[in-house]
């Protein structure tokens, strides 16, 4: 459905409402999850629809142009003799992003907001910033996107309209005023008009008005549902659900906090097709967060980190947000859209014509972004963005086998052998057996305990009891583990013959041996990662030898082969024939919103298989790395 609901921050510029909605910025941070018991609280008062007024002929009349900044002051923007600019549309592209293209409706050039767009992108907006005698005055945009594909819409008999949301069956929202004064301060009054149909007066039924009253509706699914807010008479906002078919309101509220006239002023935004709402409201320290109310009773806050106030406008199908937070107070303040998903977090969007006053009020579900931003010239302009989808991106890896390192051996101060050990890629927090063995494979001595790391690492001298002379093509051997039993016994890497001399160094190389003592070499092999952006996927084709016939784990960590992390993704496990190879195995991963970055991530094959590598959170034995490569 992608409703393309996007808010009314334009009110604000806009001189339809009584001072009071303008999109004041907000600080985005990934917000803790609130349980909602009730975060929908139903309001038995009857529903109020306008009587049908008479449809209004759509004026077509526009043209694109390009600049933009968002409006970020709650008062009506004047621009008494604004200057105009460019009348041609001309896309913006910023690689691996979004395209911008700017769209003014040439009736005023100088103050166009864009704030909502369907899935057809068919867009919803107005132009006039709303300064008495600059009324606003609504529109729908159409595909191409000419001058002669915008069709006014204003509620009859309304000074101003502005339309802020529509949804895929071209069903709109918005509010209206009769009234255009010079302070700004004038009524509204929410309205619907289905495809086809005539406009509809919608006030949220309460005898607690502002004066004058205000009252929006900002957004609307495929099922006819709205969302918007009215004002009270202490000045704050009361969000609120309409469904028109039932003509029902649904009061949305903050879990954990007051209800009634000591709740948060709150916003309900924009509404998707599950019923999933979004908005911002005013938080107990007086910070606009912005939020996402699940139909399923599930309140998420959301912060842009570091802003000063963060509000979301619209919501698709996919629980995309879109909307602007604020960066900074007071005259350096700066705005900045935003895009936020589940997966993916937050993503700031600027159009280049407008960076530091982009908001973006509405998505659609294929991702595509309208809102508006203010030119170099003062003047504020729509912008439309449109996602670049980037090929995939194909990447080679050499797979290196794990552990890597060296063994030193020497002598202490009482003639005893020791061995300094410096490796990386061990399991993290794991203890090893190291023991000294003869050109034959028999034991000559044990060296005290090796023990790694958090991120899989070991720099430690090793003593023990041996005094006697060392004879050459002697090898240091690591063990699995240190508890006696075969898994723990088997090496995992040995170190190159030795040779007579004090002090020598010598490379580790990995082996892989099972716990019947069969040997397996040591692991090899080569992957092929790709990235696909459109389709959010990683893809790794494996091709590898040297292993433990069996299913193997595999995942993409944060870190790097020295410097072990967390998991970023898992993969399904890939499986070793019998010969201990892997051919051509192909597994995939979706829910990938971010390109792999330029450094950070790892590949790594692990020893054991998904359901043995961690036991309550923890590496097990069988968490040991088999091969890894930076990614």
């Amino acid at each position: 459905m992608s409703n393309a609901n996007r808010k009314g921050l334009r009110i604000a510029a806009a001189a339809v409402a009584i001072g009071g909605f303008a999109v004041v910025g907000s600080s985005l941070a990934m917000g803790a999850t609130r349980p909602a018991p009730d975060a929908f609280t139903t309001s038995d008062t009857p529903t109020v629809t306008a009587t049908p007024a008479a449809s209004v002929t759509p004026a077509v009349t526009a043209t694109p142009t390009v600049t933009a900044t968002p409006i970020n002051a709650p008062t009506p923007i004047m621009s008494p003799t604004p200057t105009p600019t460019p009348t041609t549309a001309m896309p913006v592209t910023q690689p691996g992003s979004y395209m911008f293209t700017t769209l003014d409706n040439q009736n005023d050039p100088t103050f166009n907001q864009l704030l909502g767009i369907n899935a057809q992108g068919v867009i919803a907006g107005y132009f006039g910033s709303g300064a008495q005698n600059h009324p606003n005055k609504g529109y729908l945009l159409f595909p191409p996107y000419g001058q002669q594909n915008y069709a006014g819409e204003n509620f009859p008999g309304s000074v101003q309209t502005q339309v802020t949301g529509l949804n895929d069956n071209g069903d709109t929202v918005g509010f209206w005023s009769s009234m255009n004064t010079a302070s700004g301060v004038n009524n509204n009054f929410g309205f619907y008009k289905l495809n086809g149909h005539s406009f509809h007066s919608v006030n949220f039924p309460t005898g607690d008005n502002a004066s004058p009253p205000v009252n929006q509706l900002l957004g609307i699914n495929d099922h006819d549902i709205a969302v918007g807010f009215y004002t009270n008479g202490g000045g704050l906002n009361r969000g609120y659900i309409y469904n028109i078919n039932t003509r029902h309101f649904t009061r949305v509220q903050v879990p954990g906090y007051q209800t009634g006239v000591n709740a948060p002023s709150l916003t309900a935004a924009g509404i998707n097709n599950h019923g999933d709402v979004t908005g911002f409201y005013t938080d107990r320290n007086g910070v606009t967060d912005a939020f996402l109310a699940y139909a399923n009773g599930k309140f998420l806050t959301l912060d842009f980190p570091g802003a000063s106030a963060t509000q979301a406008l619209g919501v698709n199908d996919h629980d995309e947000l879109a909307g602007v937070y604020t960066d900074g107070t007071g005259d350096s303040a700066t705005m900045h859209g935003f895009t936020w998903t589940p997966g993916g977090g937050f993503t700031t969007v600027d159009d280049p014509h407008g960076v530091g006053t982009t908001t973006i009020n509405g998505v659609n579900d294929d991702g595509d972004l309208v809102g508006f931003y203010t030119d170099s010239a003062g003047n504020t302009d729509g912008l439309l963005a449109t996602p670049v989808m980037s090929e995939p991106v194909t990447t080679q890896l050499n797979l290196m086998s794990m552990p890597q390192g060296t063994a030193t051996l020497g002598r202490d101060n009482f003639d005893t052998i020791d061995v300094t050990v410096d490796a990386f890629g061990l399991t993290p927090g794991s203890s090893h057996g190291v023991e000294l063995v003869n050109g034959l494979g028999k034991l000559v001595t044990v060296f005290q305990t090796l023990t790694a790391n958090g991120t899989g690492g070991a720099q430690a001298t090793l003593d023990s009891t041996y005094k006697g002379t060392q004879a050459p093509n002697w090898r240091v051997v690591i063990l699995n583990g240190t508890a006696g039993d075969p898994v723990s016994t088997e090496p995992i890497a040995e170190s190159s013959p030795t040779t007579v001399g004090a002090n020598t160094t010598y490379p580790l190389t990995a082996v892989e041996v099972d716990p019947t003592g069969m040997s397996y070499g040591t692991p090899q092999g080569t992957a092929t990662l790709v990235y696909n952006p459109s389709a959010q996927t990683i893809s790794v084709t494996l091709n590898a030898s040297g292993l433990t016939p069996g299913a193997h784990a595999a995942h993409i960590h944060v870190g790097s082969c020295q410097s072990q992390g967390p998991v970023q993704y898992m993969f399904m496990d890939f499986t070793a024939n019998s010969d201990g190879q892997i051919v051509n195995q192909t597994q995939t991963v979706t829910g990938v919103t971010t390109p792999v970055p330029a450094t950070g991530w790892y590949l790594n094959l692990h020893q054991g298989n998904s359901n043995n590598i961690l036991s309550n959170g923890q590496p097990t034995i069988n968490f040991r790395p088999l091969l890894c490569a930076d990614l």
